[in-house]
Parts: structure tokens; C-alpha cells; sequence
């Protein structure tokens, strides 16, 4: 594959440039048919879109094992849930948004990744794959399905700051997703986990957390060194309600910053510009598993 500018510049300060190009053979144009499988087993999306008001949002699409599709080679992906018309993703999406997915089941401890444009939106969403690819298991919490609750269709509460009870969701959180976008190379979603704590709230408008050891090829970093509006997902793994934020990501690069997380090798910095919560959102709930051995402390 080819990296785009921010990745470069982003895997070249973190003095990874050869290590990202040999993970970087992993990528693929195509849904494999192995990850195909993965893909239809599963009852749970992300996906990441870039509005026409430059807002990035991070939303959850649920279904019933089979509501993910794949096609026969693997080009297109085609997904039986789209949503809720007060979901601010909605408006974002249209023929040709760029998107960016990522799969998971958390029991197992696996995830796939699938960023492509939109070509069709009604009874079924179908994008066009351009990236799909697996990512190692670190960092995923070890959630175990449990039997379905009830979805709702609550108004959502929308603010331009966290309010108490959100504040307080967020530094219990033990993951959440992250959407970015480049210009030109397109939408990225991404999971994020670690012990509960490593998100930290800075009043009522600001996130940062640490940027642990991953793969190496900066995806997310790389878009929001060159295009800083990004989103954030959190899921309530034991109701289905869901918290979603944008605004915008920088990267602190100093050693000082790094030096206030464990294993942090850089610190990440969201400000927030517009927050969306929606009680019961999703019918799909969790109880809390095992957390990942590769968990540094929080603090």
C-alpha cells in the first residue's frame, strides 16, 4: 500500500517509516474470504463519517449475525442497518461519503477494519472497500455477550460540553472508538482501550489519553496531523446507550506529556466541540470480562 502524507509524516517522527511499511503489506483492496466470515458472524459495526459541516461522527450499527455482507470478491460490503434519523451520522452520509469501519467482538478479542465510500443508502447501506485489514488484539476488553435488551428511540441530548454523569462515563470508560478523515485518502475508525481511567477528563471540554504501542502505521494520527476534526464513540456495554463527541484531535509530541501516562509514547488531546448522547441506543449488551494483559496503569 501506499501511506498518504500524514501517516508519512506521522511514522517518520515516530522513527517507524520501515516498520510501518512492512505491516503495511497486510493491507488489502478486498474483503478476504476468512475475514468474510469473521464479518457475517458478527452483530456489531462502527462506523466513522466526515459531514458537510466538517463535523467528524462516530456511530454504532447493530443487526443480527448475516446484517454484514461482504460480496463474492470481496469489493463491496454490504450492511442491513443504517442510522437512527436523529443519529448526527445520518446526515453525513450520502453517495460517495468516505467511511471508516471497524468490526469487533470483544469475547474473542478480534477486529477488523474496512474503509471505503458509500454507494448506496436505503434498506441497506453498500460501500465500496478500498482498505480492509485486521488488527492485533490489544487493549480489547474481553466483554461477554449477554441476552438482548430493549433498543429505544429517545431524543437525543445534545450539549456543547460533558455534563457530570458524561464526565464521570468517560473516565469509567475501558475503550471507546475514534473516527478521523483525510482530505483525500478518506475516512479511518478505530477502538481505543485501556484500563478504566486512561481517558482523562480536563473540565468540561477537553479529553487526552496516552497513544500506546500499536501497529505502527498511524491511520488516525496520520489523518488528524494533517485534518484535526475527529469523533469519538463510547458505548454503555451494560444498557446500549451510546455518548458521541466531535471536535477536533492534536497530537502532543512532547516528552513531558508522555512522561504523565504509563507506556504512553505520545499524548492525544480531543477537543470537544458538540456532544450527542442517546439512552438505549443499541439492544446489545455486554458484562464486563477480563481486561487485556497488555493494560498499562491508568495513572
Amino acid at each position: 500500500m501506499s501511506f498518504h502524507d500524514g501517516e508519512l509524516q506521522v511514522q517518520e517522527k515516530a522513527g517507524v517509516l520501515s516498520d510501518a511499511r512492512r505491516v503495511g503489506q497486510r493491507l488489502r483492496a478486498a474483503i478476504s474470504p476468512g475475514a468474510g466470515t469473521f464479518l457475517a458472524e458478527r452483530r456489531l459495526i462502527v462506523l466513522a463519517v466526515e459531514g458537510e459541516d466538517a463535523l467528524v461522527w462516530v456511530t454504532a450499527l447493530s443487526g443480527t449475525p448475516g446484517f454484514l455482507r461482504p460480496s463474492g470478491d470481496g469489493r463491496k460490503l454490504t450492511i442491513s442497518a443504517s442510522p437512527a434519523g436523529t443519529d448526527p451520522a445520518a446526515a453525513a452520509l450520502r453517495p460517495g461519503s468516505s467511511v471508516g469501519l471497524v468490526a469487533i467482538d470483544f469475547a474473542a478479542r478480534r477486529r477488523f477494519r474496512v474503509n471505503g465510500t458509500v454507494e448506496s443508502i436505503g434498506s441497506d447501506l453498500v460501500v465500496n472497500v478500498h482498505e480492509a485489514y485486521a488488527n492485533c488484539p490489544k487493549y480489547i476488553h474481553a466483554y461477554r455477550p449477554l441476552p438482548d435488551g430493549q433498543s429505544q428511540e429517545p431524543a437525543p441530548q445534545t450539549a456543547d460540553q460533558l455534563e457530570d454523569e458524561q464526565r464521570r462515563w468517560v473516565e469509567r470508560a475501558e475503550f471507546f472508538f475514534l473516527g478521523t478523515v483525510h482530505p483525500e485518502a478518506g475516512a479511518d475508525a478505530s477502538h481505543r482501550g485501556g484500563r478504566p481511567g486512561f481517558v482523562h477528563v480536563i473540565g468540561t471540554r477537553e479529553l487526552i489519553w496516552g497513544d500506546y504501542p500499536g501497529n505502527k502505521l498511524f491511520n488516525s494520527l496520520g489523518n488528524a496531523a494533517v485534518h484535526p476534526a475527529a469523533g469519538l464513540l463510547f458505548l454503555h456495554p451494560e444498557n446500549g446507550s451510546t455518548l458521541q463527541l466531535t471536535g477536533k484531535l492534536e497530537i502532543d509530541w512532547t516528552p513531558e506529556a508522555a512522561a504523565t501516562i504509563p507506556a504512553a509514547e505520545r499524548v492525544l488531546r480531543f477537543s470537544i466541540a458538540r456532544v450527542v448522547e442517546t439512552s438505549g441506543a443499541l439492544s446489545l449488551r455486554w458484562a464486563r470480562g477480563e481486561p487485556s494483559p497488555f493494560n498499562p496503569p491508568a495513572r
